[in-house]
């Protein structure tokens, strides 16, 4: 009896692989090997549903006499655009609709993956003609990782304009002294609840910005690195960071570890040159690296495997991490977004709605190639700046500069490139948008698109 491989892709409900099972001989296993064997699968079928994707899936050994059941493939219409508008910034609007529910950090409940609408991106349908599909890893003699390092002395095929930065002068660095005579202070606010918060460190959180404020530069990736890639192109990697954004929404991860997953992705983008039939692996050993850094129950090697359809096998994955860790050397600590958004909602008595429409703003910036060399600090404090401005919540005050690092002179080009960011959000950033309609986000996406089209009149 012939001995065949299913690959079920993720997209596909239960009723119909438990119709493909039906017509096999099934023997299932629970052993936790690290190796998946030939022919063994990892399937949700047996997982329950209520406690998602967190509990081990069975092994499935599938037996057929002949094989009969070739994979699907995967009908995609990938669609770039350019075109982006500009829009007048009102001073305010009316408030967001009020919601109940509130993200919850560290949760172990995760959703399964089968929801999933596109799993193992085939990335070959976007190539051009010319361009001949790569070997796998252990078939590349020449390079034993499949990926090679960047050549300084490339075309400009892909050269993009310069990185969008905080304008800096004179007048602007008096005024950031004088805020910060006005609200710094030795001694501890006795008033103030974070004094009293171990977990804000408030006797040394000064220090610990200037030192973020300092790792967010040095760890700062290439922002051209695109015109060294031979295969890779700017809406590749939208289509990968769409996909992992859907993959960390079902995961039910930090926000933290979505950011932390972009910039490692950015920073090996910078030091390797790529192969497209590797560029999905780069994304999820990235994805598998950031949780390990950032969450409490991160995924397992077998779900990560899984989620890209056991495209790579255990010991690619496995590799893979290793050599990413060791290109980045060992600085997986970069501070992102997140951090310096929590100090600048000090200025608001961290407000929930400012700071849950930020985040969305924030979550664009992953999508467009114009913030890949921006500070995060900076991305963080222009979102926070924009979310005020969208929810009528005042100027941008003393303090707010005080606790953000930024002017409002600084915060200006960069809030209305976000807007520009907000067009088009069904072929600009699909997944963003899907995912901030939900309640527990205030339907932060569509309120920002009913502000849009009320000030479009």
């Amino acid at each position: 009896m012939e001995r065949t491989s299913y690959r079920f892709r993720t997209n596909e409900n239960a009723d119909s692989l438990k119709y493909k099972l039906s017509k096999t001989n099934i023997q299932t296993s629970n052993s936790t090997d690290e190796r998946i064997a030939l022919g063994e699968v990892s399937t949700n079928i047996s997982r329950n549903v209520n406690t998602g994707i967190g509990k081990p899936a069975q092994r499935i050994q599938v037996f057929v006499e002949q094989d009969e059941n070739k994979p699907p493939e995967d009908n995609v219409n990938p669609e770039n655009t350019d075109k982006l508008l500009e829009t007048k910034i009102p001073s305010s609007v009316q408030s967001l609709e009020n919601g109940t529910e509130k993200t919850r950090r560290g949760s172990s409940e995760r959703k399964p993956l089968a929801e999933i609408k596109q799993n193992n991106i085939q990335f070959e349908d976007y190539r051009e003609g010319e361009l001949a599909v790569d070997a796998d890893l252990t078939e590349n003699p020449g390079n034993d990782t499949g990926f090679e390092e960047e050549d300084e002395d490339e075309d400009d095929e892909d050269a993009m304009p310069d990185p969008m930065m905080p304008i800096i002068n004179s007048d602007i660095s008096r005024e950031l002294a004088t805020v910060n005579k006005m609200f710094y202070s030795e001694q501890l606010d006795e008033q103030d609840e974070d004094t009293y918060d171990i977990s804000m460190v408030a006797d040394y959180s000064p220090e610990i910005f200037n030192y973020l404020h300092s790792l967010e530069m040095r760890m700062r990736p290439n922002p051209n690195y695109m015109k060294s890639q031979s295969d890779l192109k700017w809406n590749m990697r939208g289509i990968l960071v769409d996909w992992l954004v859907q993959v960390h929404s079902r995961f039910n991860l930090l926000p933290e570890t979505l950011f932390l997953t972009i910039n490692y992705i950015d920073r090996f983008l910078s030091k390797r040159k790529v192969s497209l039939s590797r560029f999905q692996l780069v994304g999820a050993v990235a994805l598998f690296i950031a949780a390990k850094v950032e969450e409490i129950n991160c995924p397992s090697v077998q779900e990560i495997a899984y989620m890209v359809d056991h495209a790579y096998t255990i010991e690619d994955i496995l590799r893979a991490e290793r050599f990413m860790i060791d290109v980045l050397e060992f600085e997986m600590g970069w501070p992102g977004p997140m951090s310096f958004l929590r100090r600048t909602s000090k200025a608001d008595d961290y407000d929930f709605e400012t700071r849950t429409l930020a985040k969305y703003f924030l979550e664009l910036t992953i999508m467009d190639y114009r913030f890949i060399g921006s500070p995060p600090s900076w991305l963080a404090a222009g979102a926070h700046f924009l979310s005020r401005i969208v929810l009528g919540r005042g100027n941008w005050s003393s303090r707010h500069a005080y606790y953000s690092g930024y002017t409002t002179e600084q915060l200006k080009p960069l809030a209305y490139a976000i807007v520009e960011a907000c067009r088009n959000p069904e072929e600009h950033h699909k997944s963003i948008f899907e995912k901030y309609q939900e309640r527990r986000f205030r339907r932060s996406s569509s309120y920002v698109q009913e502000w849009l089209h009320s000030n479009e009149q």
